[in-house]
């Protein structure tokens, strides 16, 4: 019964997501002659390959930071989801992999806040395993933070997805209002290798176990303890401008709340 519920679910999802595409590109093409700059279609599941290279991450201010000090890391090429897992992605997998989630067994269901009008809006709610396994069953994995960060900061290291400075409604934080999370790609919030929605509208799971950096004089009894794991971005409700994209928490991996996921991928010779 719940999985021919879910198939419902899926298939209204599925009529929102390809009239929502076509109503796009029509709206594209009557925009085409007029000044205003097209905006780019959103492909979920699109990914944005990441140079190999060194990076660098963390900030060396102030000292009291969980991301102090800086250093350079050399990282090869990979892979990375160009926007965030989305509801009706996350739903396409849960009926075909017949996966529940962590959190009904805490009456914390993601299914509940699925809905027709938020298909290509960011999964919520669900636990690390949760996003280990969508990831896993999409031939993919959870970036490393160290892979995350890079792919934010771009190869200039910024402070922002953009630059260094704060730009007012350049991503879904607290100051841009809505206080929610809204559909992928909808605010200019893209690094200069192209992945979106870095710096706001849900937080992000990574593959990484929480530890300080070597040289953080910090205390942390969690840290190193494999008992809590690396969550970076920020949800609607966090003010970006107090913020930046090297700022780095961590969180048991049961937890439910407002963090959703994007994947990775390993870079071959033959590609994706």
């Amino acid at each position: 019964m719940l999985f021919k519920s879910g198939l419902v679910l899926f298939i209204s999802l599925a009529l929102v997501f390809g009239f929502g595409g076509c109503g796009k590109k029509e709206g594209e093409q009557e925009g085409e002659s007029s000044e205003q700059p097209v905006k780019e279609s959103v492909v979920p599941g699109e990914m944005v390959l990441i140079p190999a290279g060194e990076y660098t991450i963390g900030t060396d201010t102030p000292k009291d930071s969980d991301a102090y000090p800086a250093h350079k890391v050399n990282l090869p090429a990979f892979w990375i989801d160009k926007y965030e897992v989305t509801n009706f992605e996350f739903q396409s997998f849960s009926i075909e992999a017949r996966y529940a989630g962590e959190g009904v067994k805490e009456g914390k269901d993601w299914r509940v806040f699925v809905t027709q009008n938020n298909a290509l809006f960011p999964i919520q709610y669900i636990t690390w395993k949760d996003a280990e396994a969508y990831c896993k069953h999409k031939g993919k994995r959870l970036p490393t933070e160290e892979e995350w960060e890079a792919a934010a900061r771009g190869p200039e290291g910024f402070a922002y997805p953009w630059g260094n400075e704060w730009m007012d409604n350049k991503s879904n934080t607290a100051e841009s209002g809505p206080l929610k999370p809204v559909a992928i790609g909808e605010y200019d919030d893209v690094s200069k290798f192209g992945v979106h929605d870095m710096l706001g509208n849900v937080r992000e799971w990574t593959s990484s176990w929480w530890t300080l950096y070597p040289g953080n004089p910090k205390k942390d009894p969690n840290s190193g303890k494999k008992s809590h794991i690396v969550l970076r971005g920020l949800s609607p409700n966090h003010r970006g401008k107090m913020a930046k994209l090297w700022d780095r928490s961590g969180i048991i991996p049961t937890y439910v709340g407002d963090v959703g996921c994007r994947c990775a991928r390993d870079a071959t010779a033959q590609g994706k």
